[in-house]
């Protein structure tokens, strides 16, 4: 099967091919697919899904004179294959190697680059208009799955696309999945009779549902709505992780996500750490608070895995609530159950958080509700790369009034910091990281609730310089001043409000390095100068944190190393600031 695909790199070879070719084409994508995640993980199931799907798509489209727009980007792995990437495909996620989603700098056969679900018609309706607009022809489709419809930018795309008789192409792969399993109402009525009556009371001309692996079916269906001079939505019924047997008996994700695996005795052995992770650790102390709390609630954005908040939803099926992919709904749904009583603790990742700011600002912080806002895969993410890294959560959060947002250093100061959030009056942060649990030193002390101010990890009897932590980074400066014995580390523990007599104790010596795992631009960095600046105190301050750039997606510790956010980048900053250079 692989003879087949080494003969076609381009969307051009696709359609040379006679039909009698193209199942063993998709065989051979999903040969490569199950054989490229093996090696270096990735977004297996729903790649899966699309083969016969995006084989159909390039039959039918001449991309990039065509405009192909899929939703996120993780179904489009056939798509890489298909356009010109087969060669460096092994690099996929890997620092200086082929993107986790679509990119248009990679290829010209990705129209927008797309990280976040729900995006596409809204874009690609954009694409078509201003298209027209310029006098360019060429058709424009956007691939819509995964959990996409849960959103409300799908909506609202699909709202100002059906008024506008554009020939817009909407095709659904409805798969009946997210990561997990769809929730709410539009996924059940897309099963129904009632689906074309819904789409159709949108304006759009309704084809479907066609069975999303039958090629001659799809390839129709797509001719048929170019061939329209109105919006038409194609509704293709697909299976996440098809071909591959773990993946489609997996009921609670179909192999969404998985690290590199392989195949042992005919068993299906996947790669991965022993250690528990921040998520998992943060998942065991909410649901202590749920156990001790009635007025304790949960909700998710569809991140029950990704959070691995699946366990809590198993026991407390009433309180643990997965909204879909709606990060809007999910903090105004919060801002409800807070304004009733309730203590809701919205679990979101920092990257998709940005997606529901005017909320966090409108329905939380300015009423000053309590509500706590468990912010995961803060700082560095590795192979998922610029979309989302979270880079911005403590920038974007820190000017609102009344919110207090902490950050711990170890698993054990998540069920304290948690316990104060909840018994708060006003809206908290709690922002852990995408990684395992780190050993807790004996130099750090954890201590019971209520959480109060910075903590002294290492306060030097007559220090010359101090250096000032956000989060985990706390245990690089611990490690930095090992050899030191006049400088000190201070945790700053919120990044919001400030421990300013700590603050300004770290600065009487003279000397302060604030590393942080976010931006530098407004981050905790930015709040300790304007401290400084506020009461006339004028230490030489060395800001570390994330640069004025996207990052891309690469080893996350690497990346910490390179961006000086390691044991031996914070010693030479700090050595640095003394005049003293290099080791």
């Amino acid at each position: 099967m692989a003879d087949v695909l080494s003969g076609v790199s381009s969307p051009a070879e696709v359609r040379a091919l006679p039909e009698d070719a193209l199942p063993g084409l998709c065989e051979a994508l999903r040969e490569a697919i199950i054989t490229l995640c093996g090696r270096v993980g990735g977004h297996l199931g729903a790649s899966l899904g699309a083969v016969e799907l995006v084989v159909a798509l390039h039959r039918v489209f001449h991309t990039p004179q065509d405009a192909l727009l899929f939703d996120v980007g993780h179904q489009a792995y056939a798509h890489k294959l298909l356009t010109g990437r087969r060669d460096r495909i092994h690099t996929l996620r890997q620092a200086g190697g082929i993107a986790p989603f679509l990119d248009p700098r990679e290829s010209p056969h990705d129209a927008l680059a797309a990280g976040h679900a729900c995006t596409a018609i809204s874009a690609a309706l954009g694409v078509l208009a201003g298209r027209r607009q310029l006098g360019h022809r060429g058709h424009v489709v956007a691939v819509v799955g995964d959990g996409a419809l849960t959103g409300g930018l799908s909506f609202e795309g699909l709202n100002n696309a059906g008024g506008s008789h554009l020939p817009l192409v909407v095709v659904v792969n409805d798969n009946q999945m997210s990561i997990s399993a769809n929730v709410g109402a539009i996924p059940a009525l897309l099963r129904t009779r009632n689906a074309r009556a819904f789409f159709e009371s949108l304006g759009f001309t309704y084809l479907g549902p066609v069975d999303g692996h039958d090629l001659g079916a799809l390839t129709h269906a797509l001719r048929e709505a170019k061939a329209s001079g109105r919006p038409v939505v194609v509704h293709a019924l697909t299976k996440k992780g098809r071909g591959f047997p773990p993946a489609e008996a997996d009921e609670q994700t179909r192999g969404h996500a998985m690290g590199p695996y392989e195949w042992r005795a005919g068993k299906l052995v996947r790669s991965r750490g022993g250690l528990p992770t921040f998520s998992e650790a943060f998942a065991t102390v909410l649901g202590e608070a749920l156990e001790k709390d009635p007025r304790v609630v949960a909700v998710t954005p569809a991140m029950l895995e990704g959070s691995a908040l699946t366990g809590l939803k198993a026991r407390f099926p009433d309180r643990v609530h997965d909204v879909g992919i709606a990060e809007q709904h999910a903090v105004t749904f919060c801002a409800g159950l807070a304004a009733a009583g309730a203590r809701p603790v919205c679990v979101v990742y920092s990257t998709f958080l940005q997606r529901a700011y005017d909320q966090v600002v409108h329905d939380v912080c300015l009423p000053g509700l309590p509500v706590v806002f468990a912010v995961d895969r803060a700082g560095l993410v590795g192979a998922d790369g610029a979309t989302h890294q979270g880079a911005y959560d403590v920038s974007f959060l820190r000017p609102l009034p009344g919110l207090t947002q902490w950050a711990p250093v170890v698993g054990e100061d998540l069920a304290p910091m948690l316990t104060t959030a909840l018994q708060a009056s006003g809206p908290s942060v709690l922002r852990f990281p995408r990684g395992t649990l780190p050993a807790v030193p004996p130099e750090l002390l954890v201590g019971d609730a209520p959480v109060s101010g910075a903590r002294w990890l290492k306060r030097a009897q007559a220090p010359r310089l101090t250096l000032v932590t956000l989060g985990p980074l706390g245990l690089a400066a611990l490690e930095a001043v090992r050899d030191e014995p006049d400088w000190s580390v201070l945790d700053a523990r919120r990044a919001w409000p400030l421990d300013e007599a700590a603050l300004l104790e770290a600065a009487a010596c003279g000397q302060v390095v604030v590393a942080e795992e976010g931006t530098t631009r407004g981050g905790l960095g930015s709040a300790v100068l304007e401290l400084y600046a506020a009461v006339g105190v004028h230490p030489r301050v060395k800001l570390l944190g994330m640069p004025d750039v996207f990052l891309p997606h690469g080893d996350a510790r690497v990346q910490r190393a390179e961006l000086g956010l390691d044991a031996v980048g914070l010693r030479r900053a700090g050595r640095g600031l003394l005049g003293e250079g290099a080791p």
